[in-house]
């Protein structure tokens, strides 16, 4: 058999065609693979010179694979996902030491997870406890993630999602922002206040607009309010007085129970959406995650509403 460098087009044309592929759209590849998109062209292009033939037919407004490119898609698709999931199969192996791998956001990391899970830790010392706490990761699987909690309405691809906390939305505000301007009696005396909104975050995100929709209230709010594209810099500027943030339950709880943060009205939303405790189904649950998992499913049965 001649040996597979001479018959294999170049391996990262290979990973940017997967890509370029499932998208049909080069632009959407080149971010996700963290490249330009005239790099994603040019990987094309030598792969497209080493098989002799065109794998995608560029339209003025569209891509679209050729025959030979369906088939290559197939091709690649199958390999690359054999390799990542034996990749991640071993780097499950190595975690067999005593290490559990969970993905969740930056701010229920922050807001909940961080202040809880050193029960976890006293309770298991010899389990190492990784937080994956940045961008979403697609697959859990590949990445060699144990554990993810994602909001939402509890259907995501390739794993199975355990309901992990209902979720509530309500106003929140610091002690001082309301003694300074006085009580509110009710939703419609939010609109003449300084409302803190978070936009281009999250599309589970209830806006401000929203919320005082589902409470009766239809007005716009008669002064302008300060927007913010990051919960957890949000959050800080209502801590600092500077206004009133829409908190979700889950994550205002501690700011709650120490009084740094207070409601000024009572009404509240209950969210259609909630957090779900995430397992992906093409690798085996090792001990160490079992563990993680029974423990933070007892601590959200111990939080909930």
């Amino acid at each position: 058999m001649d040996h597979l460098r001479t018959k294999l087009p170049p391996p990262n044309s290979l990973v940017v065609f997967e890509a370029a592929a499932r998208h049909l759209n080069f632009t959407r590849a080149a971010a996700e693979l963290g490249v330009t998109q005239a790099a994603v062209s040019r990987q094309i292009h030598v792969l497209e010179d080493h098989l002799g033939v065109p794998v995608f037919r560029r339209m003025p407004r569209a891509l679209q694979l050729t025959p030979a490119g369906r088939r290559l898609q197939g091709a690649v698709t199958m390999g690359l996902e054999h390799i990542a999931n034996t990749a991640a199969d071993l780097r499950r192996a190595r975690g067999e030491k005593g290490d559990v791998t969970v993905s969740t956001s930056v701010t229920f990391a922050s807001y909940w997870l961080i202040s809880r899970v050193a029960k976890f830790r006293a309770a298991h010392p010899d389990i190492e406890v990784r937080l994956v706490a940045s961008a979403p990761v697609a697959d859990l699987a590949v990445a060699g993630i144990d554990l993810a909690v994602r909001y939402g309405h509890g259907s995501w691809p390739n794993v199975d999602a355990i309901h992990l906390l209902n979720n509530e939305v309500f106003p929140v505000c610091a002690p001082g922002y309301l003694q300074e301007r006085g009580p509110l009696r009710d939703a419609e005396d939010l609109l003449d206040h300084t409302l803190l909104h978070l936009v281009e975050h999250d599309r589970n995100w209830v806006t401000w607009e929203a919320w005082l929709g589902a409470v009766g209230v239809t007005h716009p709010p008669s002064r302008r309010g300060l927007q913010f594209d990051n919960y957890l810099v949000l959050i800080q500027a209502a801590l600092d007085g500077q206004g009133i943030a829409l908190g979700g339950g889950r994550l205002a709880d501690d700011f709650l129970a120490r009084g740094a943060l207070i409601r000024p009205i009572a009404a509240t939303l209950r969210s259609e959406q909630a957090f779900y405790l995430l397992i992906p189904r093409e690798m085996p649950m090792s001990p160490q995650a079992g563990l993680f998992r029974n423990w933070i499913l007892s601590e959200a049965r111990g939080a909930e509403y």
